[in-house]
This record gives structure tokens, sequence and C-alpha cells, in this order.
């Protein structure tokens, strides 16, 4: 949080007043106003060319922001904020208008072989991510059990890093450095990520499970991550 080297825009926010963190509120709107204005202006030139009906148009993002949850900027943290971005799939006729889904699971590693798939184009078999086609065309279809992201915060510090479980309720998420590294919030009744329920004897089988679902997912993927030994 405190770092001012990679990612030192926290620093810069420790003693921020309640009217400066609602002026970066206002200014980040702002900018997500004037993005939603350039995404205009593609659309427009789809339909004046009679592209419109013959484009698969997807809008996504790298990352999220903090959006001063946990007087959080920028992203560089596992909250839900930062790893959560926009996934918008748009085809007239072929991809249904104005359904939103806060159901299935989806990662960044998903969209190549989902726009593959629209394509008819096969996939190498060692991309990791999977096709949301079905789950897109079949909402009632069930999707992945969870999704892993990583967090590689300094460039000049490779060993320091984390990664994040997250399956239908819970979040997981553990660190390679740190007095506690690992977080475990349940998001149904805490959205806020509030409450870490690691220590919580009632929920240690959920702790087990997750951190059983990363063990394999380092496996499948060839990850070398490593967690503070007191973590796992």
């Amino acid at each position: 949080r405190n770092r001012h080297k990679y990612g030192q825009e926290m620093s810069y926010v420790t003693d921020w007043s309640d009217d400066l963190w609602r002026g970066y509120l206002r200014d980040y709107h702002r900018i997500v106003e004037e993005t939603d204005v350039q995404v205009g202006r593609i659309m427009e030139a789809l339909r004046e060319s009679g592209l419109e009906e013959e484009t698969l148009v997807v809008f996504t993002s790298d990352h999220g922001e903090g959006m001063a949850a946990h007087h959080w900027v920028v992203k560089l943290m596992l909250y839900e904020n930062p790893v959560t971005v926009p996934l918008v799939f748009r085809w007239p006729g072929v991809i249904e208008a104005g359904r939103v889904d806060r159901t299935h699971l989806a990662s960044g590693v998903d969209l190549l072989p989902t726009i593959c798939d629209f394509a008819g184009v096969p996939v190498d078999p060692q991309v990791t991510g999977v096709s949301l086609r079905p789950v897109i065309e079949r909402p009632d279809l069930p999707g992945q059990p969870f999704v892993v992201t990583e967090l590689d915060p300094n460039p000049d510090e490779p060993a320091k890093t984390g990664r994040m479980v997250r399956t239908d309720r819970f979040k997981y998420m553990v660190f390679s450095h740190g007095r506690r590294p690992e977080m475990l919030f349940d998001l149904d009744s805490d959205p806020g990520e509030m409450h870490n329920l690691v220590s919580k004897p009632e929920f240690a089988d959920e702790l087990r499970r997750h951190r059983q679902l990363l063990k394999e997912w380092q496996t499948a993927t060839n990850d070398t991550f490593r967690a503070e030994r007191n973590a796992l």
C-alpha cells in the first residue's frame, strides 16, 4: 500500500479528505463518460459502413480501479474493484441484446477462445481459457466453477506476487509475503470484503477447498507461485 516506486499512487492518498475522495470519483466517472463517447464513434462507423450486422464487438478492460473502496486507487490489489472489469459482447441477430449475466464467471484469458469460437477458428490446446460462447447463447448452462487472477505488483521484485481464486460465492487471496498472507471473503454476505474469514473455524472447509483449487490450477498451468509457508 505504501510503496514509493511501482504503484506509488497509493502513497499520494494517505491524507486525503472526504472531498478529495469525492473529487477523484467524479474525475474517474468523467473519464468513463468520455470513453463512452469514443465507443459511440466506433459503433457509428460500423453502422455507416454497413458492417454492424457482420461484426462481433467486444468491450472489456485489462483491470479495474480501486474506486476508493478500502481507500484504494488504481490496481495492484485483488479486491473486487480492481479485478472486476466490464465484459460486453454485441452482435446483432446473434447475441441477445440487453441481457446482463451476473452468474457465470469469466476471465480475460477466456477472450481468445471465445472470439475464435464465434469465428470458427480452432484454438491451440495449450490456451488456458475457455470459450464463453456456450453460456452467452445458453445462459441456463453451468459455467466454469472458478477463475484465477495473478498479481505481480513490482517488476523489480518478481518474487513478490499473489493469486486469487474466485468461485460463485467466495474469494480466496494468498500472497508470497506478509504476516497474514491469506484472505477469504464471503461475497454474498460481505460484498465490501471487510471480514477476512481465514481464521474462522466454520469456514475451514471452504479455505481448504480454495487452497486445493489453486494448487490444481498451478499444476495445470505450470504456475510456480509460492506462498508464505504459514499460508499453505
